[in-house]
């Protein structure tokens, strides 16, 4: 009898579904008649948003504290999700979350067809209902300085990958030179370090060997790139370039003093043997 029961009030629960009692809700469709992003104007004010990223998980929150069964619909093609806590629809990544008077729908390796309007009912009389909005963003990483950094030999180097958009911590976050994982890597005076928002790569001291393509790849965002170029270490510093400029011009002005006096040497001699002759 229990399942007999079960059966009877699912098929009434799909007359709800396919004709919604709210009829505001039934001309959601209509963007010229007070719908607002395709959110009834009746129910527009309750509608809580939530953002998830591709490839993440979305919770999209439902309660109730009365008696009834909690049934998760899809908007846009009106598709039985859920009914009580048994995922009704074949797409698996779609279950409920259950604790009362929470009956949260989990939403696994969210896609971006995923986002739209989505509705939360529980079958008493009347009918009491929930909407959720979700958005969905693709997270991506960045690597200030690209896409590409000179740097000269011997000094130190700091590459911050940054996540944006992101609405989960990922995993992991790894980093390659030339397509070879480095993160693990018993390399002296290279390290990786952790951060709030991504991750940082410290080279302590570059080599002309450091020069290389970097990636660095969150588990759950698109990766960055940049290309390192290491400049050779000249093999004067440039104080001593300076010097060696300021010390040939020094010279450059004696050889001008010297040659102004030898000609007016000259001139004095020649006027000495002018008088002599006369």
């Amino acid at each position: 009898m229990s399942a007999l029961r079960f059966i009877l009030l699912l098929l009434a629960s799909s007359c709800h579904l396919v004709h919604p009692t709210d009829a505001g809700v039934r001309d959601e469709k209509t963007s010229n008649d007070g719908t607002h992003n395709n959110v009834p104007s009746s129910v527009a004010a309750s509608v809580k948003d939530v953002l998830a990223q591709t490839g993440g998980n979305a919770n999209l929150p439902c309660r109730f504290t009365g008696p009834g069964i909690v049934t998760w619909i899809r908007r846009k093609d009106r598709q039985l999700l859920t009914v009580g806590t048994r995922t009704h629809a074949i797409d698996t990544r779609f279950m409920v979350v259950s604790s009362s008077p929470d009956w949260n729908l989990l939403i696994k390796n969210v896609k971006r067809d995923d986002a739209g309007l989505y509705e939360c009912q529980i079958q008493t009389e009347p009918v009491q209902q929930r909407f959720v909005r979700l958005s969905i963003t693709e997270a991506y990483s960045t690597i200030p300085g690209g896409p590409d950094l000179h740097v000269k030999q011997g000094s130190s180097l700091r590459l911050e990958c940054q996540l944006i958009a992101s609405t989960e911590t990922p995993s992991f976050i790894f980093w390659y030179r030339e397509g070879r994982m480095i993160n693990y890597d018993d390399e002296p005076g290279v390290r990786v370090e952790a951060t709030k928002n991504g991750s940082i790569l410290v080279v302590d001291k570059v080599k002309l060997s450091h020069g290389a393509n970097y990636t660095c790849s969150p588990s759950n965002a698109r990766p960055a790139y940049i290309m390192i170029h290491v400049i050779e270490e000249e093999e004067k510093p440039a104080a001593m370039h300076g010097g060696d400029r300021r010390n040939a011009a020094s010279r450059a002005y004696i050889n001008t003093v010297l040659i102004f006096l030898t000609f007016l040497g000259v001139q004095s001699f020649d006027r000495l043997c002018l008088r002599g002759a006369t």
